[in-house]
Formats: C-alpha cells, structure tokens, sequence
C-alpha cells in the first residue's frame, strides 16, 4: 500500500491549499507541510513550488501524482476482488454515444455466459477518459484520441467512417460533391468531446476547412436523434457506417459521395496504462471478436 505522504501530496494537489488539505486528511496543517517536505528530501525532487500566496505542483509533481492516483485505483480494484470473494468480479464499462448503439451490445452478449455482473456508462470520449481516471469504470469503447503514455489500447476493428443523408437531398443530383458544396447544408454534428465529432473536425482541417465554416450547424449528443432528423430529410452528418447499416440498405439514408472523403478509423478498448489487469482485460477485448 501507499505510504501516507504520497497520498497526502495528492489530496494537496486537488485543493492546491494546505490548509484544506489538512481538513481533509484530518491533520494539521503543519503536518501537511511537513509531510511533503519529508517527501521532496527523499525522493530530492521539487514537487510543490509557491507563487506568492499561492501553490502549485511542478511537472515532477503533476507526475507524481498521476501515478499515485492510478496506483491508488488499482490497489481499490483488487481489494474490491477480495473482499467479495467471488470468481465474478464486476465488469464496469464506458462506451461512447456512437459505439453504445452497435458495438457494446455485442461485447455484452458475448460476456454473458460467464459474466452477469455489467455495469456500464455512456458518455462522449472525454467523459469516458476522466470516468477512467477516477476509477468509475476500468475499460473504455472508444474512438476518439486518448493519450498513450495514460492508457494502454486493444484495437476491436477498424470501422468505415462516412457522409450520410436523406436519399431525397437534391445535393445527391451531382456525380461528385466537394466540401464547397456541403458549407450550405444544414450540418447535424456531434458535441464538443465527441470522438465522432473530433474525427470529421480532422479531417476537415486536412482539407483546410472548419466546422464553423457550415452556415448552418446544429450540435446533438445523441447519433439516434441525428440518425431520426436524416431520415426526416434534415441536413447531413457524418459517423459509423455500421450505425445507419439498416437504412442504407432499406435506402432511407445515402452515403454522401464526397470527392476524397475516404476514413476508416480504429476502435479500441482502452484502459489505465500498465494495470495489473491487463491480461483479464484482454480476455474481454477477445470476446468482440467472436
């Protein structure tokens, strides 16, 4: 286990006072500071810097406590195992808005023969990674970008990313659309912290264009209701092939022939960088592809 100072330091780093440190660590406040002294002469690292009467941790500290975090997380997620005593840990899981709808549904399945304790959370890329890092779920079914020295990654499958409308927008009457073309379009667009979102906003800015540039924009967390609006013949939008796979082929929605618009993005199973559970974690990523 964690010697107590370290998980002093990281309490001092999310009040950044240590008086309130020490109201909530129930000590003084002195034996806060002199915790962290303590501290910073055995490791002989500068973790705590002040400007004027103010504190702030140093990159070694931010560091640091990135680290005590997790292992903190960790040493939650074992003790959790033996305390219930049970060979059927709870398997707790976030997925974003787009993966949720046909991708998590599957990865349920496949557990439930030897799996019924699921717990899950749906939210956008960004939630998912700070859900992460709190411990409020282990694993995470995302598409967005995450940073790779946080997070190990299993990659699930690559998934076709595409323009999709109503078969009935006079836009398809071209043989080929360019983007020019688009900027008067109604765009129905994902949220800010939207993997889905982050990934068009990319490739856009490739092509040296904005999201802001669309004269018309209407932001939506949920892909369900951007899915309803196309087929009621609103605007366009762009997200996972397999998540519009019925109507394209019952022709409700269209793919957008959008000259060099060509995206085939990887969707992973990520969780925090060199757990211990790594191996068990990587039992669950195999059950996608069955």
């Amino acid at each position: 286990m964690l010697d107590h100072r370290y998980k002093t330091l990281a309490v001092l780093a999310k009040t950044l006072s240590y008086t309130k440190a020490a109201q909530h660590l129930f000590i003084t406040q002195p034996a806060v500071s002199q915790q962290i002294s303590s501290l910073e002469q055995e490791l002989e690292i500068k973790l705590v810097a002040k400007n004027g009467i103010h504190i702030h941790l140093t990159n070694a500290g931010e560091q640091l406590v990135q680290y005590v975090d997790k292992i903190s997380l960790e040493n939650e997620h074992v003790l959790r195992q033996i305390r219930t005593n049970s060979e059927e840990p709870v398997v707790k899981i976030g997925a974003t808005y787009s993966l949720s709808t046909f991708l998590l549904p599957q990865l349920i399945k496949n557990l439930l023969p030897t799996t019924t304790k699921i717990h899950t959370l749906i939210d956008n890329t960004t939630e998912i990674l700070t859900a992460l890092r709190q411990g409020e779920v282990e694993l995470g079914l995302v598409e967005g970008n995450f940073n790779k020295t946080e997070f190990d990654a299993i990659t699930i499958q690559n998934e076709e990313f595409i323009g999709a409308t109503s078969q009935r927008n006079p836009l398809l009457d071209k043989t080929t659309i360019t983007i020019a073309d688009l900027l008067s379009e109604v765009l129905l667009i994902r949220e800010s912290g939207s993997g889905t979102r982050a990934i068009f906003a990319n490739w856009l800015a490739t092509q040296n264009y904005q999201i802001d540039e669309f004269s018309q924009r209407i932001e939506i967390a949920n892909p369900t209701t951007i899915i309803e609006l196309l087929k009621k013949g609103v605007g366009i939008s762009f997200m996972y092939k397999s998540l519009i796979k019925s109507e394209l082929e019952k022709n409700t929605l269209v793919q957008l022939p959008l000259d060099g618009f060509k995206i085939n993005h990887p969707i992973n199973l990520i969780f925090l960088k060199n757990s211990y559970f790594a191996e068990y974690y990587t039992e669950i990523a195999k059950k996608l592809g069955n």
